[in-house]
């Protein structure tokens, strides 16, 4: 099995980019939804996305994005627009970005009603709800993401997101195999991302690979 890519998500300061540059992980998720405490103005984005190495890809999380969103995403310079709640025709004909389609999984069922488009580049499977710091139901969503590995994330990405931390992100990574561990609040203190707990979970995220 090999080694996960990392994506820590959710930033709001401009030294947690140095964190991710120490810890060389692959993506860096920033929040554009005016209902999460992570949002964020593109400015605040900038400020970050100025600090971190050009080898983190940068992700624009949004919810239900508008033509204006999208617009503004791809004139700050991000590489990946994230998608929850509704992708809307028009962002799928217009977007010159590769897409990370989101299911916010309260049913195992819903992985199934997942568009299938070749912008979309990857599936991030998330918690009910969002940015809850929960998982979603691993055991009884197993079967269902098998079969949809197979099919629905058949050459894409399958990027897994919900809850995880340093504790449970190896067990993740043992039940679902997926290419990308997404994380937020499980590597947050009380002022943001949090360093330590980033190399904690960074840590877990490659030991399991060398033990592989």
């Amino acid at each position: 099995m090999k080694t996960p890519c990392i994506k820590i998500c959710g930033l709001t300061r401009t030294e947690e980019a140095d964190f991710l540059n120490k810890s060389r992980v692959n993506y860096a998720g920033f929040v554009f939804f005016e209902k999460s405490k992570r949002n964020v103005s593109f400015l605040q984005a900038k400020e970050i996305m100025n600090r971190l190495s050009p080898d983190v890809e940068r992700v624009a999380v949004t919810v239900s994005p508008s033509e204006k969103l999208l617009e503004e995403i791809e004139n700050t310079g991000f590489d990946i627009l994230q998608v929850h709640g509704e992708l809307k025709p028009e962002i799928l004909e217009k977007s010159t970005l590769p897409i990370w389609r989101a299911c916010n999984l309260k049913e195992p069922e819903d992985i199934k009603k997942l568009e299938q488009h070749k912008k979309i580049t990857g599936y991030v499977i998330d918690a009910g709800n969002y940015g809850s710091g929960k998982t979603f139901d691993w055991n009884s969503s197993k079967a269902v993401l098998e079969e949809a590995k197979q099919k629905v994330f058949a050459g894409k990405q399958f990027i897994l997101a919900g809850g995880l931390n340093s504790k449970n992100v190896a067990e993740g990574i043992n039940t679902f195999s997926p290419d990308i561990v997404d994380v937020s609040s499980g590597v947050e203190g009380k002022c943001g991302k949090d360093k330590i707990l980033i190399e904690e979970f960074i840590g877990k995220v490659r030991e399991h690979g060398k033990n592989e």
